[in-house]
């Protein structure tokens, strides 16, 4: 019936009313969702039409064509009706939902929404540490409203960044997100990690077992350690490469790969 109605190019409450019925049927079909927002547009009902969307957003919060109809919708709106409590509440249900992560990306940064956001993360993150998709999102936030690639880069809001991932670090050591979160801050700032060695060497002494039991930590540290030009830092560094290849076979090979890397640096000396 639907398909009769595209082909007769049909935009009618009628073809809504099949739209509706194809959607609970399956929430995946495209065309459905489109001839929905031709006949929203039509109307002049695409305030209800995002209502609708939400409505549909909470019984699947996983499908891409409902997340993909809002978006449409708002766009076409031009305003952000309700988008952060959306996807608010669908994090709520599932604090790692993609489609919810991505689409607050979109709407935060087209609506220039940014305020409260570092808040909103920070919360998340203080809920589980482990939820590498907030850790994803405060980078973004960092990336999009601290970062100018034509000026310099506040290295107060770097040391801040730092100490905060490496103080959730301790939360829970073995969890790979806060270390890439400092990676990923120091690439964007262009900032070696012989910078941020002080901050490094804060967390060794605190607990000096915690460079050989954790992975994270020996790999950064050897790292930081690499890239200085000292030939005993690097001796340092191949020592703790060498113990990550004998304590962690699954990725042998990448750590030979740094050894010897390591290796042709240091025969230049």
């Amino acid at each position: 019936a639907l398909r009769g109605a595209i082909e007769r190019e049909e935009i009618s409450d009628r073809g809504a009313v099949i739209s509706d019925l194809i959607i609970d049927d399956n929430p995946g079909h495209y065309t459905a969702w489109e001839y929905r927002r031709k006949w929203a547009v039509q109307e002049g009902l695409v305030e209800e039409e995002i209502q609708y969307a939400a409505e549909q957003v909470v019984s699947n919060p996983k499908n891409y064509q409902v997340w993909h109809h809002h978006r449409r919708l708002v766009e076409i709106l031009d305003k952000p009706v309700d988008a952060l409590e959306l996807t608010q509440n669908s994090l709520k249900q599932d604090a790692k939902n993609y489609h919810a992560w991505s689409y607050r990306q979109w709407i935060v940064k087209k609506f220039n929404l940014f305020s409260n956001e570092h808040e909103f993360v920070s919360k998340l993150i203080d809920a589980d540490v482990r939820n590498n998709s907030a850790w994803n999102y405060r980078y973004f936030l960092i990336r999009e409203t601290k970062f100018d690639p034509l000026s310099h880069f506040p290295e107060s809001i770097l040391v801040q960044e730092t100490n905060y991932a490496i103080r959730k670090s301790r939360l829970a050591p073995h969890n790979e997100s806060p270390w890439n979160y400092i990676r990923a801050l120091a690439k964007l700032t262009r900032t070696p990690l012989t910078d941020i060695r002080g901050l490094v060497d804060a967390l060794r002494n605190s607990n000096p077992q915690t460079t050989i039991d954790n992975r994270f930590t020996a790999h950064l540290y050897a790292d930081v350690l690499m890239e200085s030009d000292s030939p005993a830092d690097k001796e340092a560094a191949a020592k703790l490469f060498q113990k990550l290849r004998d304590s962690d076979p699954c990725r042998r090979r990448y750590w030979e790969h740094k050894i010897s890397t390591l290796q042709k640096s240091m025969s230049r000396f």
